[in-house]
């Protein structure tokens, strides 16, 4: 997030709007018009800070896919990975996935920017994880990755989608026992080894 104030508040408004917009309107059928007139604001200013309403719908939900493993206690978590201890799970705090507005324009980001929507969760795995297995080179940390975040957003359009009736907390053990289950096939058994890396 910039550290201009003026900057802040006006991506600020300007999310807001899409979201506010987005509770009647379908993405496709929205202009950077109907943005500007929901946050007051001139066209001008709209190109000052996104290039597109597909660039702002992105920015709505960076931060959202960012955090998805960044704000994962790591003791917690290795303790799962290493145990399969459930009960672990229970102090980990994840994104919230609650907040009717944020699933709405996750879902919406999914549909429009997907490819976007990947790249982000991508740089946000590989961040978090070549910190924890330090031992994977980049080619193979891109290969789990990878496999991950492709497992990841299959399971979080299944959810809120409502093809997945589980409950929130078992939709965020979910997700780790893909981790889980990928750390082990992959990284523990030397699978990837068999890979043709150089």
């Amino acid at each position: 997030m910039p550290k201009d104030p003026r900057v802040r508040r006006t991506r600020q408004l300007l999310q807001a709007s899409l979201s506010t917009l987005l509770e009647k309107t379908p993405f496709s059928a929205l202009s950077i018009t109907d943005i500007c007139k929901q946050a007051d604001i001139a066209r001008v200013t709209f190109y000052q800070h996104y290039d597109s309403k597909e660039a702002l719908l992105l920015a709505s939900v960076a931060e959202f896919f960012a955090n998805l493993h960044q704000t994962i206690n790591q003791d917690v978590l290795d303790q799962y990975l290493e145990t399969g201890n459930v009960t672990a799970l229970n102090s980990i705090q994840q994104v919230d996935l609650a907040d009717p507005n944020q699933v709405r324009l996750v879902g919406v980001a999914l549909q429009h920017v997907g490819t976007d929507v990947r790249k982000l969760m991508l740089a946000s795995f590989l961040d978090t994880y070549k910190q924890r297995e330090p031992e994977l080179d980049d080619k193979k940390a891109q290969v789990v990755a990878t496999f991950y975040v492709g497992g990841m957003l299959t399971l979080l359009e299944q959810f809120l989608g409502g093809q997945l009736a589980v409950s929130e907390a078992e939709f965020r053990v979910a997700t780790l026992t893909l981790l889980r289950i990928l750390r082990q096939g992959a990284i523990q058994s030397d699978i990837l080894g068999d890979l043709p890396l150089p």
